[in-house]
């Protein structure tokens, strides 16, 4: 069983050999500073750093998957606000949101994924790096971080409560444009897709919020990737126990969650695939004994695919997670 045979057939219910353990991209970002130490280009901007910066976290860290890009400013950066390209150290960065107004943004602003450039060099990398053996994933950044990159997140926050049609037009707005993404890399080769939300977390939006203006986006997005026939995974960041009934709803592939959540409770609350939850801060810090510890106890809790829980520190050493990915393939 080759790994994107593991991984495709674990998502569509049917049996495997073993877990996969994959790290998407996107937010769950694995080009750490130690692996892209000998690479001259800006592995977030240029296509060929893209591509090879993928492939090496396969072949070096030992994830078994290509995903890209490496951050969650593709989808804000073409809508008004200045951005850092990133570096060897530093991920890609919002530095100034956009202080338009919200119809002067959504009347400004029309997104074509294959005519924005970063956007086209993801697509392009994802048309590269397709393949039969390995699983290639396009990620998306959810409708709330993405709609909070663009404006201020405490005046998005304050528009839920005084101007919820307006705030929901927006977030719409923002997953329409990040679906017509998504379909491009289809596409281009990507075998699925994985959103990551940080934003929309129980804690940040509540309940009501939560389903109010997360859950109809994630629906809509979902409906269209079904018609494509193409996986979805969904990363919630926090403690999802607030919103964990509204996400047993949605007909989503695999759930991945923050290493806060409890895998045996979200196994015995949810009928998804579930995706994590490796502390990113121990595999940043170690020791690798207690990492390996965590590894099997992500996959007695009935973990179904084995990933970091969140997003990784740049500072994080390879050693650290090639514990993690060779504990799960069996050579440890």
């Amino acid at each position: 069983m080759n790994e994107k045979e593991r991984l495709v057939k674990l998502l569509k219910g049917e049996k495997t050999d073993r877990p996969p353990i994959i790290c998407p991209g996107g937010m769950m970002n694995a080009a750490v500073t130690e692996l892209l130490g000998d690479m001259d280009l800006n592995h977030n901007t240029e296509l060929d750093a893209m591509v090879a910066t993928a492939i090496k976290i396969r072949e070096v860290v030992g994830f078994e998957n290509y995903g890209v890009p490496f951050c969650m400013t593709c989808e804000a950066e073409p809508l008004g606000v200045t951005i850092s390209e990133g570096d060897k150290n530093n991920e890609p960065r919002i530095l100034e949101y956009n202080n338009s107004s919200i119809d002067e943004i959504m009347e400004e602003f029309r997104i074509n994924p294959l005519e924005n450039k970063r956007m086209a060099t993801v697509i392009t990398a994802i048309a590269k790096l397709k393949n039969d053996e390995i699983p290639v994933i396009g990620n998306i950044t959810g409708p709330i971080s993405t709609a909070t990159s663009i404006v201020d997140p405490l005046r998005l926050f304050k528009m839920l409560r005084r101007e919820p049609d307006e705030a929901y037009r927006f977030i719409e707005y923002v997953n329409d444009y990040s679906i017509e993404y998504a379909k491009e890399m289809v596409k281009a080769g990507a075998d699925l897709i994985a959103i990551s939300d940080p934003t929309a977390t129980g804690e940040i939006l509540g309940k009501k919020n939560f389903d109010k203006f997360a859950m109809p986006m994630y629906e809509k997005f979902l409906k269209v990737m079904k018609e494509l026939s193409i996986p979805v995974i969904i990363h919630i960041c926090g403690d999802a126990k607030t919103i964990i009934d509204s996400l047993n709803t949605l007909e989503v592939d695999a759930l991945s969650f923050d290493s806060i959540v409890n895998m045996r409770f979200a196994k015995s609350k949810l009928n998804k695939k579930l995706m994590g939850n490796v502390s990113t801060l121990l595999l940043q810090n170690g020791p690798i004994d207690r990492i390996i510890s965590i590894t099997k106890n992500a996959i007695d809790s009935g973990v179904d695919i084995v990933s970091p829980a969140c997003g990784l520190g740049m500072s994080t050493p390879i050693e650290n997670l090639r514990a993690m990915t060779d504990y799960v393939k069996g050579s440890i």
